[in-house]
């Protein structure tokens, strides 16, 4: 699921009624949501990044930083140094062999992402996680949600950014899945996406097929 946040769209998430309570499926997406989270859908062919003004944009640092601090405070996120979801984060960057990221939590949420081109500031890299999916995820749900997002993170070049309109293709997130699989075992990563499928009532078609790529 890639969830790359661009900061002058949080407001789509935060807004009353605009972030659906399913993991991060966006039950009615829009393009503009899409962009914002994109999880799950799975139905978008190509990836765009484009800046607000629709012109391709250059990774810059300042620019990143600044965004991300807008992006975090739009959405009421708090960075967490400890309980249940940071240590599960840091079994998951340990599988991964990399520093364990910067992890804040933004309430009410059961949506998760990555901040695009965050590593690129401070070598570590950011995720920001809903209140509800640490709250309602098992142990080993949690972890093939994470151990996915870290997938984006890892693989992440910094081509681009929080500044960026960034539309994912299926084939990204089902690599991502495989890279997950890979590092912190299959086991998580089904759970995660047999939970999907258990909260949207066998619904989600993206959750489905990748599901049986895992097999």
């Amino acid at each position: 699921m890639n969830y790359r946040f661009h900061c002058a769209q949080v407001r789509a998430l935060t807004q009353k009624g605009r972030d659906s309570p399913c993991t991060g499926i966006i039950l009615k997406p829009t393009v503009r949501m899409l962009a914002v989270i994109g999880l799950l859908i799975g139905i978008l062919s190509a990836q765009v990044s484009v800046n607000a003004t629709g012109v391709r944009s250059q990774f810059n640092i300042q620019a990143q930083t600044a965004c991300e601090i807008e992006m975090l405070r739009e959405m009421g996120a708090r960075e967490v140094l400890q309980g249940n979801g940071y240590e599960v984060l840091a079994d998951v960057a340990q599988a991964y062999g990399r520093p364990i990221p910067h992890m804040y939590i933004f309430p009410t949420s059961l949506n998760m992402a990555y901040i695009a081109g965050s590593t690129a500031v401070d070598g570590r890299g950011k995720i920001v996680v809903g209140q509800q999916a640490i709250k309602l995820l098992d142990t080993i749900a949690l972890r093939g949600f994470l151990g996915h997002e870290m997938a984006h993170l890892v693989s992440d070049s910094g081509a681009q950014g929080c500044n960026d309109y960034i539309l994912r293709n299926p084939q990204m997130e089902a690599d991502a899945d495989a890279l997950a699989a890979r590092t912190v075992g299959t086991k998580p990563v089904k759970a995660f996406l047999q939970w999907v499928l258990s909260l949207t009532k066998g619904q989600n078609s993206d959750a489905r097929q990748r599901l049986q790529l895992l097999q």
